[in-house]
């Protein structure tokens, strides 16, 4: 059993700090629907011997009914699909003499992945993240991004197109190679 002892945002995805019943702690990606407190869990059986079905749990794809949701599929130890905020995968159909499962994307592209990979239960959370307006541009330092500075509105000295006098004819890159031609 792991319990969801406390949430934290880690740049734009949000993450959930888990308390394991030894004792140990582990950090999973935050899905929608998932409670402080809420009791969740990993398994490789059967759906019949799980404790709930709740969101926020790892189990194997396998396992999971027709068009059920999940999201952050294990491929090869590693997350690979449906990585992003308020995206999942839907199972679309069973194969079973080549255990292999079609699986819809978030882009809607259709995917054969095979049966044994783990999933997490659910839909990643922060759905309305594209709706979020940044507002100005210390946000975005917060968030890790370092700020771009135009050629244009440097010095001279600094690049080749500074000094806002376009006088260098053609207009080059920072190497001196000549960035616009004639078209």
């Amino acid at each position: 059993m792991i319990s969801v002892v406390s949430l934290f945002r880690n740049k734009k995805k949000l993450l959930c700090l888990n308390k394991h019943k030894t004792g140990s702690f582990s950090i999973k990606p935050y899905v929608s629907g998932v409670t402080l407190g809420q009791s969740t869990f990993i398994s490789n059986l059967p759906k019949k011997y799980w404790y709930n079905n709740l969101p926020g749990s790892f189990v194997i794809l396998k396992f999971l009914s027709r068009y059920g949701i999940f999201s952050n599929i294990f491929i090869n130890n590693s997350r690979k699909y449906s990585l992003s905020n308020g995206t999942f995968c839907q199972v679309l159909d069973f194969f079973s003499e080549f255990n292999l499962i079609k699986i819809s994307l978030p882009s809607k592209k259709l995917k054969f992945v095979s049966g044994w990979n783990f999933v997490l239960l659910g839909k990643n959370a922060q759905s309305d993240y594209r709706y979020h307006c940044i507002g100005k541009a210390g946000t975005n330092v917060l968030l890790g991004k370092k700020p771009k500075v135009r050629g244009v509105a440097r010095n001279p000295v600094d690049h080749p197109h500074g000094g806002r006098t376009k006088t260098n004819q053609p207009e080059v890159s920072i190497w001196g190679w000549i960035a616009k031609r004639n078209k």
